[in-house]
């Protein structure tokens, strides 16, 4: 029995059945977690995407905690293991006298231990490029609007909507943002510059006609520019393009409202530039009606 203990194949062989194991008491932390979370939601007695938001996040906030509580949990398992196969993988070490691969060794687990930091960081400083994919990810049914699907280009920022799938609500909508030059306006701000960051805010809605009162020209004092009708498959949008002067300022504000002849649909472009503007006729035009 003792030199069953001792054979390499054997140990190597409980070493992977302990970790198999060890991955799917994990994998029944997180489905449990994720029940204990279902429970949860089935108490609310209809659909709330707020509460749903919520719900979704913190079943990622719950992750950390279970795997901090199951990474300490190992270690003290595998602690005489770890030792004992530290203490082996130094002596090997020591014995090898080929010094490149020492320093290649020591350069991969540098690189190994920065590179979470590294992401984040860039992550972070270039948050108006990594955030907008993330958030369609996070948000995969926001352009479900009723009878009408919306696509938006990966570099808009989904902030938050209640889509509708199937069709059954009698509104539905989704709000979304893109934010150009937040590092370069970082900068600008440091150095005691004007700040050049660009924001452009879209909304959607879908609803019933007699519920609706989201576009109405004559209670935008603004300047209209241009108005113009595009129609697509079995969609005809009525745009109109004008400039608001904000109250007691000189900047003026772009906005462009296109409607549906039925008044069940219409989107908002606000503050947008030249390729906002162009772009978001480009969404116009992608918007399709399934029913």
């Amino acid at each position: 029995m003792a030199d069953r203990k001792q054979n390499p194949w054997f140990v190597l062989i409980r070493r992977v059945l302990f970790r198999v194991a060890f991955a799917i008491f994990i994998l029944i932390e997180v489905v449990v977690w994720m029940l204990l979370l279902w429970g949860i939601s089935s108490l609310i007695p209809e659909d709330n995407f707020v509460v749903g938001g919520i719900l979704v996040a913190l079943f990622f906030k719950g992750l950390f905690p279970i795997g901090a509580v199951s990474y300490l949990l190992f270690q003290r398992m595998t602690h005489v293991l770890s030792v004992l196969s530290e203490s082996e993988r130094w002596l090997a070490e020591r014995q090898d006298a080929d010094p490149r691969r020492i320093k290649r060794r020591k350069l991969l687990r540098r690189w190994a231990v920065w590179t979470p930091a590294l992401s984040v960081l860039f992550f972070c400083l270039f948050l108006d490029r990594t955030l907008p994919p993330l958030t369609h990810i996070l948000h995969p049914n926001y352009g479900r609007l009723g009878a009408y699907r919306v696509s938006l280009p990966l570099d808009w920022t989904v902030i938050f909507g209640e889509p509708d799938p199937g069709g059954k609500r009698d509104r539905s909508y989704f709000y979304a943002n893109r934010w150009r030059g937040m590092l370069r306006s970082g900068i600008d701000e440091y150095i005691g510059r004007k700040p050049s960051m660009t924001s452009s805010s879209l909304s959607c809605f879908s609803s019933r006609p007699d519920e609706f009162n989201g576009f109405s020209s004559s209670a935008n004092p603004s300047r209209p520019v241009a108005t113009g009708t595009y129609s697509m498959d079995n969609v005809t949008l009525t745009c109109e393009e004008s400039v608001s002067r904000y109250p007691g300022s000189a900047d003026e504000a772009r906005v462009v409202s296109c409607v549906t002849p039925k008044r069940d649909f219409y989107c908002t472009l606000s503050l947008g530039g030249d390729e906002e503007v162009s772009e978001f006729y480009g969404v116009v035009q992608g918007i399709k009606r399934t029913k």
